[in-house]
């Protein structure tokens, strides 16, 4: 997949979940930029290793990194395990994962029709009701005085 690709999956996820928009668009391109400023390591080897992302999503998980993390896992490696080559399991040399038959060929059309597809399924459909990883607790944030009265009663029933 090219950068646009997982740049706009990215923010759809960020979208869907929530998340700081910077942090998972720098995660959906991070396994490539760490390959293009390391000279040493092969395209989709170590870099793009779906058992190293899922181990770093689990370390920080609890940490702001998450989205970052979670940019990795369903904005890059998701979207590269579409295509033709798919991701390691592990290293470049070790078995290698292909969804649905890895049938999209990185640059096609086939390419910008399902990462279209996922984007506007992000924003229009899921992401209209912000499936937040970070649920408020409104009520509390109004009796410490964080919200004001107007903005507690916008918010109290709001569950997505």
């Amino acid at each position: 997949m090219i950068w646009v690709s997982h740049i706009a999956v990215g923010a759809g996820i960020g979208k869907v979940f929530g998340l700081n928009y910077p942090l998972v668009i720098l995660g959906s391109i991070l396994p490539d930029l760490v390959e293009f400023f390391s000279k040493r390591l092969e395209h989709r080897g170590l870099s793009h290793s779906l058992i190293i992302a899922i181990v770093l999503t689990i370390a920080l998980w609890m940490t702001p990194l998450k989205a970052v993390m979670l940019g990795v896992l369903l904005g890059h490696l998701f979207m590269d395990s579409l295509t033709i080559t798919g991701i390691p399991l592990w290293d470049e040399k070790g078995r290698r994962i292909t969804l649905f038959g890895g049938r999209i060929r990185t640059g096609s059309a086939g390419e910008f029709v399902v990462s279209g597809l996922l984007v506007a399924l992000c924003f229009l459909l899921i992401g209209s009701f912000n499936l937040s990883m970070d649920r408020r607790d409104w009520s509390l944030l109004y009796h410490q005085g964080v919200i004001d009265k107007r903005e507690y009663y916008e918010h109290r029933f709001k569950f997505f």
